[in-house]
């Protein structure tokens, strides 16, 4: 994408400047927006309904292609310096598609709430669930989404089970590698999180 994620973070400090209310959106490169435009990944479009709705919030995009739970909890610290208002922990995806141990996810995923929490103990957290295809066994599945769950209760965070409800193993809302999503499944996701987000009383005017 042409910058380090230090240099896109240098960038992005400017907006605090401006004193708006911040949203953190943690993950890889399926929030990058990979081969399309940034303005068309879930949280520019997200931005976006947000403004359209009255609510003064700045969607940072904070991605990194092929991040796993162990490189965020590396780099969470790049974010110290900013008053995020909320955090979305949507992180893990790589480790469970590589098979990656779920004890050692979940070390890492609360390592990384705390590290938030200790920069900003007023900071709202929202853990965005994740479920793996099925082929990758049921035994794995289950101990990969009881993950989030744990996190969730443990540390009484907002909790969405499946972050990729409605867009899922679906061939039409993909790219032609058949794994980044198009368009179509942004704005379903950005959707489905405005209304998360509203519901819960989680965003403010």
């Amino acid at each position: 994408m042409g910058c380090s994620q230090e240099e896109k973070w240098e960038k992005n400090k400017e907006i605090n400047k401006e004193e708006k209310k911040i949203i953190l959106a943690l993950w890889d490169s399926v929030t990058a927006g990979y081969n399309l435009d940034i303005s068309q990944s879930y949280p520019s479009l997200l931005q976006n309904i947000l403004q359209e709705n009255k609510y003064q919030y700045e969607v940072i995009n904070a991605w990194v292609s092929g991040d796993t739970s162990k490189n965020l909890l590396d780099r969470i610290g790049l974010y110290s310096d900013v008053n995020v208002e909320i955090y979305f922990l949507t992180i893990g995806g790589n480790d469970g598609l590589r098979r990656q141990n779920t004890k050692n996810m979940k070390k890492n995923i609360q390592a990384t709430i705390d590290a938030i929490l200790e920069q900003n103990n007023q900071a709202k957290i929202v853990i965005w669930g994740m479920k793996l295809p099925i082929n990758y066994g049921l035994k794995y599945s289950k101990e990969f989404q009881k993950v989030y769950e744990e996190l969730a209760t443990e540390n009484k965070l907002e909790f969405f089970p499946h972050f990729l409800k409605d867009v899922q193993q679906k061939p039409n809302l993909n790219l032609s590698d058949g794994i980044h999503p198009n368009m179509e499944w942004y704005k379903i996701i950005a959707q489905n999180i405005y209304e998360f987000l509203e519901v819960n009383n989680i965003i403010s005017k």
